[in-house]
């Protein structure tokens, strides 16, 4: 009898535990550059990308089920508990299972199959603009770094405790500019010369933890340099950084530079948000791109002769001034001295300070 009894009451301690109601967000983190405040709209829940969904599986007990919804800005309480409470529209069957996503939760209305259980009146940018470490995030219209949290408890109807809490989170690191610092000038400066290779690109970038920083460099002649409104759409791609690849910490490797070419470069990433985050463990989706200027320079071996005529005109030719091409066409020849400022130039420094006027509005005059 003894073991009979031990048996029993171990049988009726495991129906006990069945009897509690639990709650799993499907996607607990996600990570993001930016999040608007507007995301989480209770007035317009419908507006809400869908970030999560929350399965409620219900106990052993035929039974109406309670949800309580408390949004947190890191130590800042969003939405209180209490507050935003969910009633299920009807008794859920034993181990009965619904779902909810976030436009379900975050809202002052129903769905289809939960609804408020008292009168819901949540307003977060007030409650933003009241206080003051999220008044300023309120009025910019972003949540600055941080990270936010919705936790979901539930419980049966006439259960007095929670019985389980689910927490799902948004981690929100802003990507902020990249500056490149070498080898080269901004595009539009006249572009410096680089003789030795390999050569390392560096740059200045926040590193978030989870955004990939790629770089791409094209390749452009000696007749063709490249200027802000042609760099995109004209020159060869000689190198991008290869999918599933990461350049946060700079480049270096050789690559084959050609003799008088001009090469451009420039450093992005992808910038992800509400619409397009990254989930923990899963390949992030399509993001824009934030990118740097682009850097220009010039690639000339320590053995390379001075410039020749062919490749002065060439750059005359370029500049696209109607007087300039027209006195080419009646057959003067360029000297290879360049007067800039009061000052004469020859050689590579003549080459690049005619680059330097690649795109801008130049005066022609004769003299002897």
């Amino acid at each position: 009898m003894k073991r009979t009894l031990i048996i029993i009451s171990l049988a009726l301690f495991c129906f006990g535990l069945s009897a509690a109601v639990n709650a799993t967000f499907s996607t607990k983190e996600i990570l993001l550059n930016q999040l608007s405040v507007f995301t989480f709209d209770p007035v317009n829940p419908q507006d809400q990308p869908i970030l999560t969904t929350l399965s409620i599986t219900n106990g052993a007990e035929e039974q109406k089920v309670k949800i309580q919804v408390v949004l947190k800005w890191n130590n800042a309480v969003l939405i209180q508990p209490n507050q935003v409470v969910f009633i299920t529209r009807q008794a859920m069957p034993p181990n009965g299972m619904i779902t909810a996503d976030n436009r379900d939760l975050i809202t002052e209305g129903s769905s289809l199959d939960i609804q408020p259980f008292s009168n819901i009146n949540v307003d977060l940018i007030e409650v933003m603009k009241n206080n003051p470490l999220m008044k300023e995030a309120a009025l910019s219209g972003y949540f600055p770094d941080g990270e936010i949290k919705m936790e979901v408890s539930v419980k049966g109807e006439n259960t007095a405790n929670w019985d389980n809490t689910a927490t799902f989170s948004i981690k929100i690191r802003n990507a902020g500019a990249i500056y490149p610092l070498s080898p080269g000038k901004v595009i539009g400066q006249v572009p410096p010369i680089v003789k030795d290779i390999p050569v390392s690109f560096l740059w200045n970038a926040i590193n978030t933890g989870f955004n990939e920083q790629l770089i791409v460099i094209k390749e452009f002649p000696p007749n063709g340099p490249p200027s802000r409104s042609t760099v995109a759409q004209t020159g060869t791609d000689i190198y991008r950084t290869p999918e599933g690849g990461n350049a946060a910490s700079g480049f270096s490797d050789y690559i084959p530079f050609t003799n008088k070419n001009y090469y451009a470069w420039r450093v992005y990433t992808p910038i992800f948000d509400q619409t397009n985050p990254i989930e923990i463990d899963k390949s992030p989706s399509q993001g824009n791109f934030l990118a740097s200027d682009w850097f220009v320079f010039r690639y000339m071996a320590d053995d390379v002769d001075a410039p020749s005529p062919d490749e002065v005109q060439a750059l005359l030719n370029i500049l696209g001034n109607a007087q300039l091409i027209n006195f080419l066409n009646l057959g003067f020849t360029p000297t290879g001295e360049v007067i800039f400022e009061g000052r004469k130039y020859t050689g590579q420094d003549a080459i690049d300070i005619l680059n330097s006027l690649v795109g801008k509005d130049i005066k022609v005059e004769i003299k002897n």
